[in-house]
């Protein structure tokens, strides 16, 4: 507990330093760059530390306070990352300089996913789970029964007999040869020594040559050691595998749950407490703040009517703010009708400089697209953000709350009693205040009004209440989503879904198994080959998929004030993570994993009846189908529609789809529905539109234009309209670089079952699918070919070699240089990196450029 609370006065001390440089003077681009890639580092640390706070820490109302900061925090950070790649038009940022100046390493920036995204939803995912289980089970009931009826029961007897026999036949002519392997070596070396006869050798001698030979051995396994630390220690070895007593990793891993059991328990005592402490401040403190509140309603209603000579409305308009709140922080009340005279005046006025102000406004937008034109080379300043203001009351509170706070006497970190009644106080008043106060002075000043103006009603200001009532249906209305399923149950459509595949379990699966390297010389590079980008490092697309998919999936704060992305396209040659990291994404957020891919609806052939949803209308239906999606997707958010092979969803070229499609119906007769119900997305909707495609250059013209139009961003919004935060992703995934296969090779072979060790050429492999343009998948393949079970129980006698990879490898396609070429063809001109190229302006010196432009604009 003090470890992770001297951590957390830490991060906060920290936090309260960046907020001072944040957001920074005004600065050009360059200098505006360094100093947002400095804030993004210093912000990334401070989440992870925060992130680690949150996990560990154990007294409840601690965490709640670190989540409120934590949520600012990577609110923030995404505001920061989106400023940079505006700055510079790449997705991926290079921070090598930056970080070499502040002496840290790559790993650096490594972003953990929150754990907190599941563990607070652990019994909601497992019920859904199970509900999802049992779906599953019923629907392939009827399948299994109906295999098994087909299949063969049992062998006869007499073939039993047969096979026992081969089988110990075999297994006693391997067992008589290897009697006679041993056999013949031992006649061989008895007949060596017959030759070379046999003398009796002096003790003292034998004594010295063992002595020798001893030593030299000792030595020689010391140094072995000492190299093989050495080779640990800089990092080119994996240490030995340490037995779980002795393991840190394990026992940080006991220790972690351990802690969840202790959080969870504390959490449970600290809901009670809210409860029961709520009740005795009612009972002990309301009868006081219910006589005071109706002293000072009383005083205001005798204070209005001195001034004024009659008695006012109460106030329970709805557009107020806490409605009678605004009696125990009263405004100007004698200004009011003065107010009212000198605003009739006013309009008066406004109607006669009516003209001017809309010839001045006209000027003003002239002034300003000038200004506009001139000002293009400026950089886009980063508007101001609600997630440092939220930062700030965080820090403010720690300050008053925490920093100074003895908690000597609170060593199992149990809730502060203390704390919850000042937090719990103004709930409590505010409710007696609505439903007590409120209606008993109602009352009061009702007979005070018959009694003092002889039954005079004053009805003008309902009237205009209920006016206003109607003004706001009518900004209020917007497209109302159709539910063309009202009537049926929630479990009833997560169960149609079940059955038709369409809603799915994903596999158990991390962000961090999508394993790579980053490239130590990016920023290098970069500066290399430009004008053209280079291909990214997968840790950057890793870092990538984590911020900008998993965190505003996984965060509702996240997901409604910071940019998040709501569309999202992975692109690349078979075998490069696409569908791991969906179901990464999946996974590490608890999201639901809605399948509505091509080869999933129409799996069958033609005429093998197959297909899912064949009509045109009912509930066998597209509009239907998709319909049920989207509800169910809103219901259980967060939620994640895949689109595997998404370039047969936008297809619609009949001869490209007759020759390569093998179903039975086009899939393109989904989009027109879905894109409707795509359009309808909010940023209440905690729903991610992912599309895979190892093809995309199957699409033209037309096709293409809408793929396109449908992941890209929406359009700006007007003036006085709210800024529409949700974007659109295109990630290509490359194939891994030399580092990141040394990697993924030894992953992979510790993942299988196998040992790594110095008989293992891991380099050569390394260099061997480089060259060759092997996937990730491609090695994954190899290496579960090469690890049986037979092998695995060998490798303490036959460790692996290199040489037995080979052999699969050579068997598996690469990635050829021509489908590679097509890949980054297609990245050029569709999904394009970098800012757009200035046109010069030109300038004849007496106005003709500017109507030369004028005239080019309007072209």
């Amino acid at each position: 507990n003090v470890t992770y609370d001297l951590l957390w006065r830490e991060t906060m001390r920290d936090l309260l330093d960046m907020l001072e440089l944040d957001p920074p003077q005004d600065q050009d681009e360059e200098e505006s760059f360094q100093h947002f890639s400095y804030l993004y580092i210093k912000y990334v640390q401070i989440y992870k530390n925060l992130e680690d706070c949150y996990d560990q820490h154990v007294h409840p109302q601690k965490r709640n306070d670190i989540k409120d900061v934590l949520e600012a925090v990577i609110g923030r950070m995404l505001e920061i990352k989106e400023h940079l790649v505006n700055l510079k038009g790449f997705k991926f940022i290079n921070f090598d300089d930056i970080l070499v100046d502040l002496k840290l390493i790559p790993e650096t920036l490594e972003l953990p996913v929150p754990r907190y995204f599941v563990d607070e939803r652990q019994k909601d995912l497992m019920l859904r789970e199970k509900l999802v289980k049992t779906f599953i089970a019923a629907r392939d009931a009827d399948k299994d029964e109906s295999a098994a009826d087909g299949e063969n029961q049992g062998l006869s007897t007499e073939d039993a007999i047969r096979l026992i026999q081969i089988n110990e036949r075999g297994r006693q002519g391997k067992q008589r040869a290897r009697f006679m392997k041993e056999i013949r070596k031992q006649e061989e070396l008895e007949k060596k020594l017959k030759e070379l006869g046999s003398t009796e050798t002096d003790p003292d001698s034998a004594a010295t040559v063992i002595q020798k030979l001893f030593r030299g051995f000792k030595t020689m396994k010391q140094a072995r050691m000492m190299r093989e630390e050495e080779l640990v220690f800089i990092g080119m070895k994996q240490p030995e595998p340490k037995p779980r007593e002795l393991d840190p990793v394990c026992r940080q891993t006991d220790i972690r749950s351990r802690r969840k059991i202790i959080q969870a328990q504390n959490k449970d005592e600290y809901e009670e407490a809210l409860v029961n402490i709520r009740r005795k401040i009612y009972d002990d403190e309301g009868v006081d703040m219910r006589e005071q509140m109706m002293d000072m309603v009383r005083q205001w209603f005798v204070n209005w009517h001195e001034q004024n000579g009659s008695f006012p409305e109460y106030p329970e308009d709805p557009d107020v703010p806490g409605g009678s709140m605004t009696i125990f922080e009263p405004p100007d009340m004698v200004e009011a009708p003065e107010e009212e005279e000198e605003g009739d005046g006013k309009k008066k006025d406004d109607k006669k400089g009516g003209d001017k102000k809309k010839d001045d406004k006209k000027k003003d937008d002239k002034k300003k697209g000038k200004d506009e034109e001139e000002d293009d080379d400026t950089p886009a300043e980063l508007p101001p953000s609600q997630f440092v203001l939220k930062m700030q009351a965080c820090t403010e509170k720690f300050c008053q709350v925490w920093q100074d706070r003895d908690e000597t006497h609170n060593f199992p970190q149990k809730y502060d009693a203390e704390l919850i009644r000042e937090a719990l106080r103004p709930g409590v008043r505010d409710e007696i205040r609505l439903k007590e106060v409120d209606t008993v002075m109602k009352e009061e000043l009702e007979n005070l009004r018959l009694a003092v103006e002889k039954g005079k009603k004053g009805k003008k200001k309902k009237g205009k209440k209920k006016g206003k009532g109607k003004g706001k249906g009518k900004k209020g209305k917007k497209d109302k989503i159709k539910d063309l399923t009202p009537d049926r149950t929630m479990d009833s459509l997560i169960k149609d879904l079940v059955d038709k595949d369409i809603l799915q379990l994903p596999a158990q699966v991390g962000v961090r198994d999508y394993v790579g390297h980053y490239k130590n010389l990016d920023a290098v590079e970069q500066k290399a080959m430009d004008p053209q980008v280079p291909e990214p490092s997968m840790a950057q697309i890793r870092q990538t998929v984590i911020e900008q998919l998993i965190l505003p999936l996984g965060s509702l704060t996240a997901h409604q004030q910071a940019p998040y992305v709501n569309k999202a396209l992975l692109y690349g040659p078979k075998g490069t993570g696409k569908t791991l990291v969906v179901e990464a994404i999946c996974r590490e957020t608890g999201a639901n994993l809605i399948n509505l891919s091509a080869r999933n609806l129409d799996p069958g052939g033609p005429g093998s009846g197959r297909v899912k949803y064949p009509d045109k209308k009912g509930a066998q239906s597209a509009v239907m189908m998709i319909n049920i999606c989207f509800k169910v997707a809103r219901a259980l958010a967060p939620t994640v529609m895949l689109f595997d092979d998404i370039e047969w969803t936008f297809l619609t070229d009949k001869k490209k789809v007759k020759a390569q499609w093998p179903g039975e119906k086009p899939p393109s007769r989904f989009v027109k529905d879905f894109l409707k119900e795509a359009k309808k997305i909010n940023k209440n909707d905690r729903i991610l539109i992912l599309g895979t495609s190892n093809r995309p250059f199957l699409l033209e013209k037309g096709d293409l234009k809408k793929f396109n139009a449908f992941f890209s961003n929406g359009k700006a919004p007007k003036k006085g309209d709210e800024e529409d935060k949700a974007r659109a992703l295109k990630l290509f995934l490359p194939l891994p670089d030399y580092a990141s296969l040394q990697l993924l090779w030894k992953t992979l072979i510790v993942r299988h079952g196998g040992i790594v060790t110095d008989a293992l050429d891991i380099q050569t492999l390394s260099w061997v699918a480089k060259s060759a343009g092997y996937s990730a998948g491609a090695i994954n393949q190899v290496v579960s070919k090469v690890l049986t079970e037979r092998r695995i129980t060998r490798l303490a006698a036959k460790p692996l070699t290199g040489a037995e990879f080979i052999p699969p490898l050579s068997k598996i396609d690469p990635v050829f240089k021509e489908e590679y070429e097509q890949f980054a063809a297609w990245t050029q001109k569709n999904n394009p990196q970098g800012k757009p190229e200035e046109k010069p302006k030109k300038d004849d010196g007496k106005g003709k450029g500017k109507k030369d432009d004028g005239k080019k604009k309007k072209k």
